[in-house]
């Protein structure tokens, strides 16, 4: 990296900026770059050396006009946060600050400097603008984000007064504290140390001017600074002027002596001398008779620049008699004397007319003198301007001579001088080294200071080395630029907030008369550049060379032997192998190109010699050699990835030979996999596009994936530990890389025997292939049985390369190599390929144990695989045992999936070996139960439920009932049936009840609108038979899901008093106002199964679970802890069931005015409550027969409606009558009303069939026959009028007046045909006793209705 001029900032229109500030260049086109930019730096690496002088490519200076010198003619502070800009002129000043650019995305800046204020600051005759000052104050706030928190304007004028100012121009304090006009402005801001015990660099504003300095304290000031903004705040906000008094600043003042003229003036901050420095000062100011203090005293170090002597240094000591001058007093006392006159002014009548004459000027305290302890005498040499370093090392001076001089601090003399420099502008710019190795202290970074030179009269602009190097960077830049170095930063932090805050945005920048502002960077490493800077060229060459790969598309011979040059070129190893890594991961280059650029770094390294090899160099000759190794092992495995393989295709025989299984045991292995292979071609989700991974797998990807750690030990073991898979790549390309090496594995026509050669001669550790073999295999599903022999062969050579101890345990323990095996098969999602690798690792342990034990005992005789395997045992190793009990394991959770596979649901959970082990003994019910559950299957679709309540076993769905059902149903009974007879504990029927409905209502409980999920719950808890299990889950869903909602459902329809509205129900239930009379009445079943099974008697149930799952372990499954469940007391059961029919009730019916607590309120029963009772069940009975009108329409209507309308019609009345048991109310009166109300709706039939249960035949038959009179009254006086008229003429009058005295209305449907009013009049004699009044009507009844039939 080169140093670069880079643009970080732009003015919106600097044309008007100058118009303003000079009036007379209004007419003058805006000024536009003389010189084309060069932001390059020289390459020419022998010509470093040149000393400064007038460069040859720089055009001849000449004098330049007027009109392009107002930028030089300005004063200007940009402040160093790169917020506020200030620009001034005579006693006008412009502000800009940073706003939005519209036009940033075509320009290429987002913001732009705009114009927020402008005008005249003028407020004493004649003054004019001689220094200003843009200071940044921190915010106090703990979530700064490391800006400023506002910008300060300080402005000197040449009247003495200092006033600060706000970004918009607002006025906050004005101090006169000199009479002579201010030069300069000067700032220091708080820098934490670079090393322990440094001192802190302690804030403070230097004001300068002609024979004075004066000093203000930085913690002061910014305190002053905030009051006086939150008070113009303030003011601004009421709308009335600031009438307070701004607090006081506290400053020192100093006289500076001894020195003919200051025209400039830098502090380097308060140091405390060692003691030979402390004793040689005062022998040289005080003589053989100096008194020496014991301590050395601490002083402030100004330096100053100008005439008599060219430039100065003076000691402020500490703790001597400077004064802080105190406002406070003075105005103390000004205030009295004003006071004082102006009482007298009243009295005598004087002093009126001097008040407007006069001004009273502030008083100006006198300053402390302050002796120049020595300087750089030169008589004619007038010192312009003068720059401290950063780090308070060097001072750079300007003079009138057109020389620049470097001045070291701590000696006092010049170290430096270049010439040919007239009106030059300086600048400093520190740049910290790049530590690569983050843990290395940050006090250790080199630190390097660059000093920049602006020759405006050249047009050009130079980085030098400070103090001794040569000139590591020249640009041509316009003749008419300013350069800025403001050389503070934030002020207002401490060694708290400074952290994570950047206090300076630039160091050193340049803007130029068209307004673009630049700034400087140079890198660390030319401070280091010379001649003979081995690491600067070797930097260049690796630039060179990541552009050569950047700019190149395609590899050719020429950029094969450019990259070898400039490899050979780099004489650091830390920069070659950089280089060497930049080729290595470049995409379009391919192997044999890096393998020669490999080859021929070694070579060039290795003949050298061995004397002149260092450390990093033999590193990088074994960093070559391995990866080189690496893209061997990738050519060989692309070349043999096309070779065939001639094996048997008989699966049974390569199960056998393969696996060392019998025939029977090889057609079980091929039924296990038959099913699952016809549920993968079914599913189209499981069928993907594959592609060749050899045609997109780079040479640069297979090297990216590998880490290398440098080694120099010779030993053979220390090949494998030197290579491992890198961390940072993600799982996807582990899988790839996997897939890359060991694609053979799955390609049953290919061939594994080159693949195993390759394995064998790698220097890469067999227990990484293994890694990357499993996770390659087990990372997709279709692996199939051909693939054994490939898979076998190369997990065989796995094992022979490693160590013996890591696949042979001791007797009754495990080895770690199988261990990981078996982890990895048991916690992988896809079973099939787990399965089939459990199978071949199985063969595999099994010989070799058998191989070890041919090894102890050559004669012994190979009878049985436990007699070979027995390790000194009784019985087979462990590890086969592991195995054989995995494989099995497998077979049932292989089973397992396809059950759910059939599904098809997105959402069931991945089942696997482990998640069982740890899910508890109820892990494998839960997991179908949650598949039944997910597609919403009702009992009937899955049992045969016409023996709900018997004894006997149910069975699943018959075959009668397949006929009628889907292929998916029909599909999941049949894999339901196969894995029960797997697990006959685990699926028992009751256990898979049970755990279908806490699913089911686990789903509703989540999505309280499925109130459907929560019916089929109680649907299936009907169907589980032993009334203890059917009790305890009950007893958990209703505590665990129903009760608060049921809870808070009850209070709300007690408070409102009626069907609550939706948005108030989900508020407060979050159940819908469609989905609250089915939530009551799933309720009211729940309650009902409660009260049925309390009353059953049945053992308590024992479960098991199968011998291969005994080693489950985890939380308790839900049957167990529903037997645990505490019985229910009955009487609160039946307590809230009747609550719950109440609520279902008026839900259902859209009751009003139901307040359904208020009928369990009273403590003992009394008429009131009675009365209430029976007239809320009164209304029950009528909505429910209502009911039934709506179902005598249309035909088609009410063959969909009528069913569901009879089966409530039915319900109510029934569950009306158990109520009214409970509450002790009169049956026989509901009964009778449930007969009226049918006869009044016109249901006849059903009436009949409820007037055989009642028992008040003389009350029913009353009721009945006002029925019946209705109903002929009806018939005569409405429907038939002209015929009434005529048989009401042969009646009695008594009858006559009675029938003209009943309402028919009052019937809801009184129409009837004659034969259905003379049945009704029929049984109300029957029902009437004889000679009773009622009798004789109904008698006459019977008359008239013979004569109207």
């Amino acid at each position: 990296m080169s140093c670069q001029l880079n643009v970080f900032a732009d003015f919106h229109n600097i044309t008007s900026v100058r118009n303003f500030l000079f009036p007379e260049l209004r007419s003058e086109p805006p000024v536009s770059n003389e010189v084309s930019e060069n932001d390059g730096w020289d390459e020419d690496w022998g010509s470093w050396g040149e000393e400064g002088g007038e460069d040859p490519d720089i055009p001849d200076g000449r004098e330049p006009d007027d009109k392009h010198q107002w930028l030089q003619e300005c004063v200007i502070s940009l402040s160093p946060t790169n917020d506020i800009v200030a620009v001034a002129h005579s006693d006008r000043c412009v502000l800009l600050s940073q706003k939005f650019n519209s036009g940033g995305v075509s320009s290429g800046m987002d913001t732009k400097y705009k114009i927020v204020w402008e005008g005249s600051l003028q407020q004493e005759e004649g003054e004019q603008i001689t220094a200003i000052m843009c200071l940044p104050l921190a915010s106090q706030k703990r979530s700064m984000q490391g800006g400023p928190d506002w910008t300060c304007v300080i402005v000197g004028f040449s009247s003495g007064y200092i006033r600060f100012y706000t970004e918009t121009g607002t006025l906050l304090l004005s101090q006169l504290l000199h009479s002579e006009p201010v030069q300069r402005l000067k700032c220091r801001t708080y820098e934490p140390p670079r090393f322990l015990g440094d001192n802190e660099q302690h804030e403070e504003l230097l004001i300068l001017f002609k024979r004075a300095l004066v000093t203000i304290d930085g913690f002061s000031l910014f305190q002053s600074l905030r009051a006086c903004r939150n008070q113009v705040a303030r003011a601004a906000a009421s709308g009335s002027e600031s009438t307070l008094q701004p607090p006081p600043l506290a400053y020192k003042k100093w006289a500076i002596q001894e020195q003919e003229k200051v025209l400039d003036l830098c502090s380097c901050g308060v140091n405390t001398p060692n003691p030979f420095d402390h004793m040689r000062t005062a022998a040289m100011l005080g003589g053989p008779s100096a008194n020496i203090r014991p301590t050395p005293p601490a002083a402030g170090l100004f330096i100053t620049s100008g005439v008599g002597p060219y430039v100065g240094f003076f000691y402020a000591v500490e703790g001597s008699s400077q004064p802080i001058l105190s406002d406070v007093a003075y105005a103390v006392a000004h205030k009295l004397k004003s006071a004082i006159m102006s009482a007298a002014s009243g009295w005598l009548g004087f002093g009126s007319k001097h008040k407007e004459e006069e001004k009273q000027r502030p008083k100006i305290e006198p300053a402390t003198p302050i002796p120049m302890r020595f300087g750089l005498p030169d008589k004619r040499r007038l010192g312009d301007s003068i720059y401290l370093s950063p780090n308070n090392s060097y001072v750079a001076t300007t003079d009138s001579f057109g020389r620049v001089i470097l001045v070291d601090v701590e000696r006092g003399t010049a170290v430096r001088m270049w010439k040919g420099y007239r009106d030059a502008q300086l600048g400093w710019v520190q740049v910290k080294e790049y530590v690569h190795h983050g843990g290395e202290d940050g006090s250790k970074e080199r630190i390097a200071q660059f000093l920049i030179i602006y020759a405006p009269r050249r047009g050009i602009l130079e980085a030098w080395t400070a103090a001794s190097g040569p000139r590591v960077a020249a640009f041509n830049v316009p003749k008419h630029c300013r350069l800025i170095s403001p050389g503070y930063g934030m002020m207002g932090l401490n060694n708290v907030t400074c952290k994570g805050v950047k206090g300076k945005v630039f160091q050193c920048a340049l803007i130029e008369p068209s307004g673009v502002v630049k700034s400087v960077d140079i890198p660390f490493h030319l401070a280091l550049s010379d001649k003979n800077s081995k690491r600067a060229r070797d930097l260049h060459l690796l630039k060179k060379l990541k552009q050569l790969l950047k700019d190149s598309k395609e590899e050719t011979a020429e950029l094969q032997s450019s990259v070898i040059q400039l490899l050979q070129d780099t004489r650091i190893s830390h920069v070659t192998q950089q280089g060497v890594e930049r080729v290595l991961a470049t995409k379009y280059v391919s192997s044999q190109f890096m393998q020669e650029v490999l080859r021929s770094c070694s070579s060039h390294i290795t003949n050298r010699g061995q004397d002149s090899q260092d450390i990093n160099s033999k590193l990088l000759v074994r960093f070559c050699q391995t990866h080189s190794d690496l893209l061997q092992m990738y050519d060989k495995i692309t070349q043999y990835g096309k070779q065939a393989s001639e094996q048997s295709t008989n699966i049974a025989e390569i199960l056998v030979e393969r696996l060392h299984i019998s025939n029977p045991e090889s057609t079980h292995i091929m039924n296990q996999l038959s099913s699952d292979k016809l549920q993968t071609d079914s599913d189209p989700v499981a069928k993907k596009v594959r592609f060749d991974i050899t045609e997109i797998f780079h040479p640069s990807d297979f090297l990216s994936c590998f880490q290398f750690q440098p080694n120099l030990s010779e030993n053979e073991p220390s090949k494998h530990r030197s290579i491992n898979v890198s961390d940072s790549i993600t799982q996807e390309k582990r899988v790839g890389l996997g897939r890359f090496i060991f694609s053979q594995c799955t390609n049953p026509d290919g061939s594994s025997d080159s693949l195993s050669t390759v394995i064998q001669s790698c220097n890469i550790s067999p227990n990484l292939l293994l890694d990357l073999l499993v996770l390659y295999w087990l990372s997709e599903e279709d692996r199939t049985l051909e693939m054994i022999p490939n898979l076998h062969r190369v997990l065989k050579v796995l094992v022979s390369l490693t160590d013996q101890s890591n696949v042979l345990a001791k007797p009754g323990g495990t080895a770690m190599w199988w261990k990981k095996m078996r982890y990895s098969c048991s916690h992988s999602p896809r079973i099939q390929p787990a399965y089939i690798l459990a199978l071949v690792c199985r063969s595999l342990c099994g010989e070799v144990v058998q191989n070890q034990s041919k090894g102890k005992d050559p004669d012994a005789d190979t009878e049985t695989r436990g007699e070979m395997s027995s390790q000194g045992g009784d019985g087979p190793p462990q590890d086969l045992e592991d195995w054989s009990l995995l494989v099995k394991q497998l077979e049932d959770v292989l089973a397992l999936k396809n059950l759910l596979r059939v599904g098809k649901t997105n959402n069931i959970a991945e089942v696997t070996v482990s998640k069982i082990l740890e899910g508890g003994r109820g892990s494998i019910s839960e997991a179908v139960a949650y598949m039944i559950a997910s597609l919403e299957l009702h009992p009937g679709d899955l049992y045969d439920t016409s023996m709900t309540h018997s004894t006997e076993k149910m069975e699943l769905g018959t075959e009668s009932a397949h006929s009628t059902q889907s292929t998916t149903i029909r599909n999941l009974q049949g894999y339901l049936i196969e894995l029960q007879k797997r697990l006959p504990h685990s699926l028992e029927n009751e256990v898979l009840l049970c755990n279908i409905c806490w699913e089911n209502a686990i789903i509703w409980f989540k999505d309280l609108d499925k109130v459907q999920h929560l019916g089929d719950a109680t649907e299936y808890l009907k169907l589980v038979t032993n009334a203890v299990l059917r009790h305890g889950v009950a007893s958990m869903l209703w505590h665990r899901f129903v009760k608060k909602k049921f809870q808070a459902l009850a209070q709300l329809m007690e408070k409102v008093g009626k069907v609550p509205k939706d948005r108030l129900s989900r508020k407060e239930v979050g159940i819908g106002e469609a989905y609250m009379p089915a939530f009551a009445g799933f309720t009211v079943d729940l309650i009902q199964i409660l009260r049925e099974a309390n009353c059953e008697v049945n053992e308590m149930p024992v479960f098991n679970i199968e011998p291969i799952w005994q080693t489950v372990r985890g939380p308790s499954s839900l049957v167990e802890q529903a037997i645990e469940q505490k019985i229910t007391n009955y009487g609160l059961l039946t307590h809230h069931y009747n609550l719950a029919v109440i609520m279902s009730a008026v839900l259902t019916f859209n009751m009003k005015s139901a307040k359904v607590m208020t009928l369990f309120d009273a403590k003992n029963v009394d008429s009131a409550l009675t009365s209430s009772r029976k007239e809320f069940l009164s209304r029950i009975v009528t909505c429910a027969v209502s009911t039934l009108d709506s179902s005598q329409g249309s035909p088609t209507h009410q063959a969909h409606q009528g069913p569901k309308k009879d089966a409530a019609a039915t319900k109510w009345p029934a569950l009306v009558l158990e109520l009214a048991k409970d509450f002790g109310l009169d049956l026989d009166f509901f009964k009778r009303q449930h007969v009226i109300e049918l006869y009044s709706g016109g249901h006849d039939k059903k009436a009949e069939e409820v007037l055989m249960t009642v028992n008040d035949r003389e009350f029913m038959g009353s009721q009945l026959l006002l029925v019946a009179g209705r109903r002929v009254a009806h018939y005569l006086l409405e429907s038939h009028k002209m015929e009434g008229v005529k048989l009401l003429t042969n009646v009695s009058p008594v009858l006559s007046k009675w029938l003209r005295s009943l309402e028919p209305g009052q019937l809801r449907r009184p129409e009837a045909d004659v034969q259905s009013i003379a049945m009704l009049i029929h049984h109300v004699a029957n029902y009437l006793p004889e000679g009773t009044p009622e009798y004789e009507l109904a008698i006459s009844l019977v008359d008239l209705v013979q004569s109207m039939s």
